[in-house]
């Protein structure tokens, strides 16, 4: 039997889709100022919006799916206030990932602390509407990421 962290791997290679700050990926060479505003976003006290909102998507995904993240090891069914903690942590150190694991859907959100966005890895096509209905109602945008 395969190890979650064998799972992990295996779905980090499918495909993925983003719920995210912005509507489309800033290209490095735009012009504009993406990175000054990330850092701004990440490192100021605005960071505390963008923590509510990753914690709300996780929080209404786990109405709807059983999860299971990689936080101090594996813990099935974290509690909601486990959810805030591990991302209150992450983006106040500027250090870490949560891995959450759709344990009966084989999905993967990513959360990154560097990321205006979440990763969602090999989502069905039911997943999908549910997450972007979700994204929408955080005022993320959903989109398939680029390749």
């Amino acid at each position: 039997m395969e190890s979650k962290m064998e799972r992990i791997n295996a779905l980090l290679e499918k495909p993925c889709f983003i719920m995210d700050y912005l509507p489309e990926q800033v290209e490095p060479d735009n012009g504009g100022q993406f990175f000054d505003v990330e850092y701004y976003l990440l490192n100021s006290d605005k960071h505390t919006g963008l923590k509510d909102r990753f914690v709300a998507i996780i929080l209404k995904l786990m109405c709807y799916y059983h999860v299971s993240i990689l936080w101090n090891g594996w813990v099935d069914r974290p509690s909601p206030k486990m959810i805030e903690e591990a991302v209150c942590e992450i983006m106040g150190n500027h250090s870490g990932t949560l891995n959450v694991l759709f344990v009966e859907e084989d999905a993967l959100l990513v959360f990154d602390w560097d990321c205006l966005n979440l990763s969602v890895y090999n989502p069905s096509e039911i997943a999908q509407s549910i997450m972007e209905k979700i994204a929408f109602s955080e005022g993320l945008f959903w989109r398939k990421a680029a390749d």
